[in-house]
């Protein structure tokens, strides 16, 4: 394929296409790294600052209201990014970290694994039992961890709800859920009740007062399977992640707010808030992991990038021994260009001509082919060789002070051999 600058401008015998990025029809396919819309058009994502440098590589990061925390595997140490504090003779990796105070307002942090929980309050680290698994939260005073079908919850506002015998002390104890949901993916405390998310179903539960009273209600959901620790309460709403894309639970109903077919929805999910919007950590079948951000106001999802990034708690992230806060005046992403992917279906025809309506520069890549230069405003002839149902075009900048208002593609009407 060659291409080529050009005033050219495409006339009738060509079959012309105008692509809005920010409100693509049906049939077109729009992905953001690092880009977002405005109200000009797209221009360049959040920047990023760094921290806080830990003192070995972090693989998993968490963030409460009271701080961030990064899980060091290789030290087995939980680092208060904060303050800058090691938390050492935390065995296995954290599937929670959450803030926690006593009925005496005391506050602490559990830190809650598969195999058990640490209470954590200034430098005394406190090993539990019987309290573990693979998600977890703090509703009314009481610690809730699940695993499997099974919810565990200490006794109110007491660390004393989990004891180093084992034994289930006064207030504490467990539930068993029936067959038929699957397993306990997230638990969320929401609208002082909490929501149990299950692969295939939600439970709202109401959890407060003697445990005697405690209620389990079945709720309407709709989706497919809900990935693991992609549940979020964002606002007024609830976001979840299954393999059909992105879905809001108003506590009430389901609705599928978009569908992301990038997603790999076999890939570590983790779900958060972030600035309002819904946030998490995800793989993408490409094999990229990135940031994916629904925006409420523009109704629509993008991906943020990093180079080496491994996990995400709301506007934070982790790559490698670094952690760095995403920030709003926007910037390149960590050792990438920001980049967005279009496919726009074609008819059958080869393509001609394409132009960025906006500013900055660009290298721009057609159907996988090598990249080329190109300045917004400037028309560039393709000489394309293929008839494709679809063209697929990867536009990158590495100038944060683009914008792009719309693409516009040009294909060569063809009578049989005679070409236009």
């Amino acid at each position: 394929m060659r291409y080529e600058k050009t005033l050219f401008a495409p006339e009738e015998k060509y079959f012309t296409e105008r692509v809005d990025p920010s409100k693509p029809k049906a049939g077109q396919k729009v992905s953001l790294y690092h880009m977002r819309p405005t109200s000009s058009g797209i221009v360049c994502g959040e920047g990023n600052t760094e921290i806080a440098t830990l003192p070995a590589a972090g693989s998993r990061l968490f963030a409460t209201d009271g701080g961030v925390y990064a899980y060091l595997s290789g030290k087995k140490m939980l680092y208060d990014v904060t303050t800058m504090t090691p938390i050492a003779g935390i065995d296995a990796a954290p599937r929670a970290v959450l803030s926690h105070s006593t009925d005496t307002g005391v506050k602490g942090i559990y830190c809650v694994g598969e195999n058990g929980a640490y209470y954590i309050r200034g430098d005394s680290v406190i090993r539990t039992f019987g309290i573990g698994g693979t998600c977890a939260a703090m509703h009314h005073g009481r610690l809730f961890a699940a695993d499997g079908k099974r919810l565990r919850f200490s006794a109110p506002f007491s660390i004393e709800g989990v004891t180093q015998t084992g034994k289930d002390p006064d207030g504490a104890g467990y539930v068993d859920f029936e067959d038929g949901k699957g397993d306990i993916v997230a638990l969320i405390s929401f609208r002082e009740r909490l929501y149990v998310f299950f692969e295939r179903g939600i439970m709202r539960m109401r959890a407060e007062g003697e445990a005697l009273d405690f209620a389990a209600t079945e709720m309407p959901f709709a989706g497919g399977s809900v990935l693991p620790r992609s549940a979020a309460a964002c606002g007024e709403q609830i976001c979840y992640l299954t393999e059909k894309g992105l879905f809001a639970f108003d506590g009430n109903s389901c609705s599928l707010l978009e569908q992301r077919d990038e997603i790999d929805p076999n890939s570590a999910v983790s779900g958060d808030c972030y600035g309002g919007n819904y946030a998490a950590v995800v793989g993408l079948k490409n094999g990229r992991k990135v940031v994916y951000v629904y925006d409420f106001e523009e109704k629509s999802g993008r991906f943020l990038i990093g180079k080496g990034l491994s996990a995400g708690a709301r506007e934070n992230f982790l790559a490698g021994t670094a952690v760095y806060k995403f920030n709003r005046t926007g910037g390149l992403p960590l050792g990438f260009g920001c980049i967005m992917e279009v496919t726009v279906p074609a008819p059958l025809l080869k393509l001609a001509w394409m132009r960025i309506d906006g500013e900055g520069t660009f290298e721009i890549s057609v159907n996988g082919g090598d990249p080329f230069p190109a300045k917004g405003g400037d028309g560039v002839r393709i000489d394309g060789k293929e008839r494709t149902s679809e063209t697929t075009v990867s536009i990158t900048s590495e100038q944060p002070n683009f914008c792009i208002r719309a693409l516009e593609f040009a294909w060569r009407k063809e009578d049989g051999d005679r070409h236009y």
